[in-house]
């Protein structure tokens, strides 16, 4: 039977829910899936909260927050699947799901769903560089990793104009309103259309909190 493994955060409002997706579609019903999972950065969530409260919407983010999916109940319902907490064989590709840590390149291809193009919206924290770069829109992008951050062959992209009063927590959790992107994207993996931008821009890295406080102060008082 074919193998595939999926790389992950343990998050169960979005992570989570994205990898239960996938593995319940008909794509991989004769698959069996690996799901290597790294821990939720505790630091890291509260940046992202921090953000939700200057620059998105509690009301949404809470509507979000609902419902949710545990790595518990993924295992229990797709007999095909399993936790791993390591690579130590070679499978047929890999899948990067809103996995925050960095991922070492293996033997076998490794794909990964960014939010963000990878010319200028490279890197972390997009729903918050958006409101800091006055960017217009976002772009969904599948592509296969390689040495470098957020760089590589693209097999599909696609670019969703934001709205003017677009919250933080729109762009957050837009892959869930965008789940027939995720399925498009791996019926691609076989194609042989791709693109790969020559030239990019400086990544976005995570802000430290000085830099958090300091940018959403001066994003404010610019306006």
């Amino acid at each position: 039977m074919r193998r595939i493994i999926i790389y992950t955060t343990n998050d169960e409002f979005l992570s989570l829910k994205l990898v239960d997706k996938i593995i319940s579609n008909d794509i991989y019903k004769n698959f069996k899936i690996d799901i290597l999972i790294t821990k939720a950065n505790f630091i890291r969530k509260i940046k992202i909260m921090f953000v939700f409260l200057f620059f998105g919407s509690l009301k949404d983010l809470f509507l979000n927050l609902r419902s949710k999916v545990s790595i518990k109940d993924i295992v229990k319902k797709n007999k095909n699947c399993k936790i791993i907490d390591g690579v130590n064989q070679k499978y047929e590709y890999g899948l990067s799901v809103y996995c925050t840590s960095k991922i070492k390149l293996q033997d076998f291809k490794i794909y990964n769903f960014h939010l963000g193009n990878l010319q200028s919206q490279r890197g972390s924290f997009i729903f918050f560089y958006k409101f800091i770069k006055d960017w217009n829109s976002v772009t969904l992008t599948f592509h296969e990793i390689s040495e470098k951050f957020d760089v590589g062959k693209i097999f599909n992209e696609k670019k969703i104009l934001l709205e003017e009063n677009c919250k933080a927590t729109d762009i957050f959790f837009i892959y869930i309103k965008n789940f027939d992107f995720l399925i498009e994207s791996l019926n691609l993996i076989e194609s042989s259309r791709k693109k790969e931008y020559l030239e990019y821009d400086k990544i976005n890295v995570v802000p430290t909190f000085i830099n958090l406080i300091k940018l959403t102060f001066l994003n404010f008082f610019k306006k």
